[in-house]
């Protein structure tokens, strides 16, 4: 009988261990499979690009030093195009702000007749990091296949500045399709949004998976390869910080 048991415990013992190895195994090859599902595909069309603005005669503007590096400037979160697509009726925007001792922004919204459709000032986040900009619900709804211009100039002084630091980007709205409706917010969907090339919706969604779980390792990978993506690695890195 003792022989018995021993030989019970023993393989008891043997296939616990296998099993822990195994799930082990599963969750460190987990992490890296489901980033690399996530492949943005970036719309045909391409938009202008407006740059931070350069420093005053005075010195460096809003406190911010100029460079060449991303980490120095005011960046929209936009791919090379300078445009992204949306399902969204008001989506969201991201944007990057370094350390700046400017303390507002002026915010605005056209359409692509140069309409204003919104404007106003928020406040600006006491440390640098990738800040999300709601267009409010109480504005008229994006209409489908119109092209909207955002644009965001820092506040230094009193008011704007001719050399404010000053960044612009696209939206395009376009008809919900089948791979897009009704989406849950987890990896999958990330995934099949950025397979349909809709950028403010892949953002709009992870965020709100890393806010939701903050210690989860693949959803910080797949942001990081995200923004790479689309040549946005000095700011991969940088942190949500609304």
């Amino acid at each position: 009988m003792p022989l018995i048991k021993n030989k019970f415990s023993f393989t008891y013992l043997h296939l616990a261990t296998a099993l822990s190895i195994t799930l082990y195994s599963v969750y460190i090859w987990a992490i890296p499979s489901l980033a690399a599902r996530v492949v943005f595909k970036p719309p045909g069309d391409r938009m202008p690009r407006t740059s931070a603005g350069g420093a005053s005669r005075t010195g460096p503007t809003c406190g911010i030093n100029s460079s060449n590096s991303s980490q120095e400037n005011v960046t929209p979160i936009l791919p090379r195009s300078n445009i992204g697509l949306t399902v969204a009726e008001h989506p969201t925007i991201f944007i990057y702000i370094p350390k700046t001792k400017a303390k507002t922004a002026f915010f605005s919204l056209e359409d692509a007749n140069e309409k204003n459709i919104y404007q106003g000032r928020f406040d600006l986040p006491q440390q640098a990091g990738i800040m999300q900009i709601k267009l409010p619900s109480s504005i008229p709804e994006l209409k489908t296949e119109q092209k909207y211009k955002w644009s965001l100039a820092m506040i230094c002084t009193a008011d704007l500045e001719p050399d404010s630091p000053f960044i612009s980007g696209w939206i395009r709205r376009v008809s919900v399709n089948h791979n897009s409706r009704n989406l849950q917010a987890n990896l999958d969907s990330v995934a099949n949004l950025a397979a349909s090339g809709l950028w403010y919706d892949v953002l709009s969604t992870l965020a709100q998976l890393r806010h939701s779980q903050p210690n989860n390792p693949a959803l910080v990978t797949t942001w990081q390869d995200l923004l790479n993506s689309v040549g946005l690695n000095a700011i991969a890195n940088e942190p949500l910080i609304n």
